[in-house]
């Protein structure tokens, strides 16, 4: 109360210095330049501030309108006290009552990657130069995929240019994919040397959702790019080291970054045409940290990024050495362009290999269970060497709640090693993690908040591949671990929201569709998964805003409408807070700002205003996801494990 008090009298104080300096110019000939106009005033407008930061109470102030100067919220009132602000210059925008919220921030997505993977699909014949690109999928049988490897080595890769990667997906993506590419490489079907008889020059990769296999030419290339001798250990020692993600950049890009920054930008736009302002994830590929750079000297962001630092993972050998001499980095960077921490990407990775406490339906599918932060291993080492070098590390990505329980271990062994590194300091670094499909557990959360842990939360966890794969893999009782948002509000965890599309598609699926689920907790066949866990509409905006803006760091300037923060924001179509519940899929931005900028005016709105349209021109689509092929099988056809005899019985 105190604090929004001097808010309140500090806002009628700077108030009346500009009324005293206008009256002065009237009086003694101040020059214009010399008094701070707004330069933008948007008025007629129900400006939601999401200033209320508790996570069960209200959305916080409400104004009619808000002036602008440079990159900068100045003042928030009615009508009358705003407008009367306005000096020669100052552009004004009615926006006809509509409603206006802070800009969304995706706290996890990987655009930029996303941008790169679309451009390739686009030019075929520039991507031919590095790599072609196959998918060998098996429904009956082992050797089925084998043969389909041959084929496409012997037979599709004949007289391809001497360098030229031959890529081969094993068609089993994430828990969704069905049949025996699931567990092809797991259980060892191909070895190296094979793929070397085969193709003793040409590089060859084959790669499942959680795993992956390079002849030795491909790993001595993939290692010539980062200097890094080629050997077995070495490999090993890189540790899903994202080759498919650095293939391009490195081999194509490498040399031609400003292209690489002109395609960036242009994916930026449609990402702010979905509402975001700004966004979070690492960077893997040099060039495409240099396209950022690139961008932001030359004042080109469209949206801003705080970015992780996985360059650690990807291009050294010793992890441990490179962490404890890197410094620490975490909120370095301009406006447009910062650092968020270190990570090495993923604790865990997908079913069956998800590090969790959960029980399986079938213990030969808990049996191969990958836990990466055991102790002792070289994830371990890596994270305990970052923690103790005072670095803050980002857990990117993680599926299962076990591996969040190792990391904590991480930390109490740190404060106990290190007295000045006590709870008071780890609650300072705010360390995070990603995806909630399968974490946290209840009995986790105090814990967690006694870390002051934040997390990024997805809620296609509910709509697509884990909410199915509960009841496939594990059994239906595990329903309120999958991104159990309401109980981690109520324990004190902070929350925010993350994979709201790229804007790259034909048609858009609103931002709100994809994350709807979080609101009616329904999987896209129509299923409840744990109702209890549900939230309210009001506790999805401030997830995408003001929680969003504490995970990135900035949460002093971005999250939230006030005097003295970025002015970063969106006119909406409907009025999100007011409309029916089951309407909120179909609203979507008219109108997005960044920094006082317009990145986005959609051309209906334009229209209105008697302006000219700006930016990517998105359709949307407010239609929830549809029930997903292939979910009719049961949880051993599901991971390709061939039945016993008992099975059947």
């Amino acid at each position: 109360m105190v604090g929004a008090l001097k808010k309140s009298i500090l806002m009628v104080c700077s108030w009346w210095v500009m009324v005293a300096a206008v009256g002065a110019q009237d009086t003694v000939n101040v020059a214009a330049k010399l008094v701070y106009y707004p330069d933008l005033i948007v008025h007629n407008g129900k400006i939601v501030t999401m200033d209320d930061l508790d996570p069960f109470g209200p959305v916080g102030n409400i104004f009619q309108a808000m002036a602008i100067r440079e990159d900068l919220i100045q003042f928030l009132g009615t009508d009358a006290e705003i407008l009367s602000l306005a000096g020669p210059q100052t552009r004004k925008i009615d926006l006809g009552g509509r409603t206006v919220v802070p800009g969304l921030i995706d706290t996890h997505n990987h655009l930029h990657n996303g941008f790169v993977s679309r451009w390739a699909n686009d030019n075929p014949r520039e991507v031919f130069t590095i790599m072609r690109e196959f998918t060998v999928s098996g429904k009956t049988s082992y050797e089925e995929i084998t043969k389909g490897i041959e084929v496409i080595i012997k037979e599709r890769m004949v007289g391809a240019p001497e360098g030229q990667w031959a890529y081969i997906d094993l068609g089993a993506r994430g828990p969704s994919a069905a049949g025996l590419g699931v567990m092809y490489l797991r259980t060892n079907q191909m070895t190296r040397g094979q793929l070397d008889e085969w193709a003793p020059t040409q590089p060859v990769m084959l790669e499942d959702s959680s795993n992956y296999l390079m002849n030795t030419a491909a790993r001595n290339d993939f290692m010539e790019m980062f200097s890094v001798e080629a050997t077995d250990h070495n490999e090993q020692a890189m540790v899903n080291p994202r080759v498919d993600r650095n293939l391009i950049a490195e081999r194509y890009f490498r040399t031609r970054v400003p292209q690489l920054a002109d395609i960036i930008e242009n994916g930026l736009k449609h990402f702010a045409a979905m509402g975001f302002t700004g966004y979070s994830s690492h960077i893997v590929g040099l060039p495409i940290h240099d396209a950022f750079m690139l961008l932001a000297r030359e004042g080109r962001m469209p949206v801003r990024f705080g970015w992780a630092h996985r360059a650690c993972q990807n291009m050294v050998v010793d992890i441990p050495t490179c962490f404890s001499r890197l410094g620490d980095m975490a909120g370095m960077g301009d406006k447009y362009f910062w650092n968020v921490g270190v990570t090495l990407g993923a604790l865990d990775l997908d079913v069956p290999v998800a590090c969790t406490t959960m029980e399986a339906i079938d213990p030969r599918i808990k049996a191969m269970e990958q836990c990466w932060a055991e102790p002792g291993g070289p994830y371990y080492e890596a994270i305990y060497t970052a923690i103790k070098s005072r670095l803050r590390y980002v857990i990117n990505h993680n599926n299962g709640d076990k591996g969040l329980d190792q990391f904590m271990d991480i930390l109490d062994r740190v404060m106990e090693e290190d007295p000045s590194m006590d709870l008071e300091y780890m609650r300072s670094r705010r360390f995070t993690s990603d995806h909630c499909p399968f974490y946290p557990r209840l009995d986790q959360m105090p814990r967690m908040a006694k870390f002051n842990m934040q997390f990024s939360c997805g809620a296609h966890e509910l709509s697509s591949d884990h909410g199915y794969s509960i009841g496939k893999i594990y059994s239906e009782k595990y329903a309120n671990r999958v991104g159990p948002i309401n109980s981690m509000l109520k324990n004190g965890l902070m929350a925010s929201n993350e994979g709201g599309g790229n804007g790259m598609n034909e048609v858009n699926q609103t931002t709100f569709a994809q994350w709807y689920p979080y609101i009616n907790r329904k999987r896209s066949d129509g299923v409840v998964l744990a109702a209890q866990e549900a939230i309210n509409r009001v506790q999805l905006m401030k997830m995408s805003t003001s929680m969003a803006a504490f995970y990135v760091l900035k949460e002093k300037v971005l999250g939230t409408l006030e005097p003295g923060k970025f002015a970063d924001f969106i006119v909406y179509n409907k009025d999100y807070f007011t409309i029916p519940q089951e309407d909120i899929p179909s609203v979507y931005p008219l109108m997005v700002v960044v920094g006082g900028k317009t990145i986005v005016l959609r051309e209906e709105y334009a229209a209105d205003l008697g302006l000219q349209a700006v930016g990517p021109q998105l359709t949307f689509s407010s239609e929830l996801d549809g029930p997903p092929e292939n979910r009719t099988f049961d949880a051993l056809e599901f991971l390709g494990i061939e039945r016993s005899v008992d099975d059947m019985d």
